[in-house]
């Protein structure tokens, strides 16, 4: 009898915590906001490799200091939109293939944003042409993002209470007014396809210039909203 009603006694304990769970209906909710970029962001600069490490220090800050000239110059971009994310010198043990070396590697990486997107081929153009010899990344977004992002997140709140409300239409069951708990699940976050580098015909018909096409970038809210269906 003992041992019968310790095993009812545990049957017990195991069922409690769900016998007293509140009933709930918890779902996410997503807000999607498709918009053209208006800033283009580069990433490009220059290296320089010997076995002299101040003749190659020497020569990228040459290249460097004539990209920044031709950017701030001919192309018009603001000192402030041009900024140096990465310089270093190592030492480089193997070359391309494998084989010893040598060498030390020089580089420096400029991120440069273009506030035309329409331009951000030619700023490409005009940085290689004064001695850039490197391109890393281009990406796409938007500068003032902050009406766009408060859109995401009403639309993601909207999106969580309707899955909500058919969940129950389902199921026979009657929600509350409003959601007890709405919680921002992420931070808006934003995608772009990546840019396509294609060259522009002239009037002759030769490729001499950079295009870049930009996709559409999406600002993305996720929420979770949740009704408590004990009231």
């Amino acid at each position: 009898m003992k041992k019968l009603f310790a095993v009812m006694l545990a049957l017990c304990l195991l069922l409690a915590p769900a016998a007293l769970a509140d009933p709930e209906i918890t779902v996410q909710g997503v807000g999607t906001i498709r918009t053209s970029p208006d800033i283009a962001i580069i990433s490009l600069g220059a290296e320089e490799s010997g076995e002299d490490v101040a003749a190659i220090q020497a020569a990228l800050n040459v290249r460097i200091n004539a990209v920044i000239d031709a950017l701030t110059g001919e192309d018009g971009i603001d000192e402030n939109d041009i900024q140096t994310s990465n310089y270093s010198i190592y030492r480089r043990y193997y070359d391309d293939y494998g084989e010893p070396s040598r060498d030390y590697v020089a580089a420096c990486t400029l991120n440069v944003t273009v506030r035309d997107v329409e331009r951000a081929g030619s700023v490409i153009d005009t940085a290689f042409a004064a001695g850039a010899n490197r391109l890393d990344n281009v990406s796409f977004s938007v500068e003032d993002d902050g009406a766009l992002s408060d859109k995401a997140l009403a639309m993601a709140v909207a999106d969580g209470m309707h899955r909500a409300q058919v969940i129950a239409d389902a199921a026979g069951i009657t929600l509350p007014p409003v959601p007890d708990r709405i919680t921002e699940s992420a931070d808006v976050y934003y995608y772009s396809n990546a840019s396509r580098a294609v060259p522009a015909a002239d009037e002759a018909g030769g490729n001499t210039s950079t295009r870049l096409m930009g996709a559409m970038v999406r600002i993305t809210a996720t929420v979770t909203v949740t009704y408590d269906l004990d009231d």
